[in-house]
């Protein structure tokens, strides 16, 4: 199982939620010691993406130590672990984007009825790549932060991607609405060219740039913006986000 329930069943009984995108060790631990015995994750608990990217692994992965116990740990507190990923992001494609857009200050231009693409646009006050980047960097508290363009390059319209912009098939749609100025996303591949598509277009004369958050820092506002829908919903019910763990950084 790849998506939806994948520890537990449809009958347990909730008493507790905690959101986190990553369902790491750490995330299960602290579900238990908050007394939350479900978890809402964007990945999945035991490190499959999807059938495509995932062909072998699991067998591969069968008598792996870590990953046993990891499952032995989630049986003894029988948590309930339901990954919503391409399910949500079917339903709700530009939650995360809006949410990241948000936390950076900015207001998404209203949804298109149809647009199933995740990006959120939006116009903002003119400043260059670098005062962008920076901002960035300190409004998200991101020690991973990369950038690709001009350093003086002027931005006024942004195009925000939470999580992956992958692949360049994404990039290549956001370059159609030639207003944007510049990508601000979690990570890009570099293994399918997604960096080098952006400098071909810069040497073609396109003024485009890349601005790379990291990839939990660009998810964990949409984890904080599902927290409170969820809220609504269940009132009375205990739900928390996990806190952002920055434990990436560069050495520099």
């Amino acid at each position: 199982m790849y998506e939806g329930i994948i520890t537990g069943s449809d009958d347990d009984t909730v008493s507790g939620i905690l959101v986190a995108n990553e369902p790491s060790v750490d995330a299960i631990r602290l579900a238990i010691r908050t007394g939350k015995n479900c978890i809402i994750c964007r990945e999945h608990p035991f490190y499959l993406y999807g059938e495509y990217l995932s062909v072998g692994l699991k067998d591969a992965m069968a008598g792996d130590l870590v990953l046993k116990a990891k499952r032995q740990l989630i049986q003894d507190h029988h948590l309930l672990i339901i990954r919503l990923a391409t399910l949500w992001d079917t339903a709700r494609p530009k939650w995360f984007s809006n949410a990241l857009a948000r936390e950076l200050g900015w207001q998404p231009e209203p949804e298109n009825p149809g647009d199933q693409w995740a990006t959120a646009f939006c116009n903002i006050p003119k400043n260059t790549l670098l005062e962008l980047a920076t901002f960035s960097s300190t409004r998200l508290e991101s020690n991973t932060l990369r950038m690709v363009g001009d350093p003086n390059q002027p931005i006024t319209r942004v195009a925000v991607i939470h999580g992956f912009a992958y692949p360049t098939l994404v990039l290549s749609n956001v370059l159609r609405d030639p207003r944007v100025d510049c990508i601000i996303t979690g990570n890009t591949p570099e293994v399918d060219h997604c960096t080098t598509y952006i400098r071909d277009a810069i040497t073609a004369g396109r003024g485009i740039s890349l601005v790379q958050v990291g990839y939990e820092e660009s998810d964990y506002p949409g984890a904080v913006a599902l927290t409170g829908w969820l809220k609504g919903m269940l009132p009375g019910m205990p739900i928390e986000a996990k806190p952002s763990s920055h434990e990436l950084c560069w050495l520099a």
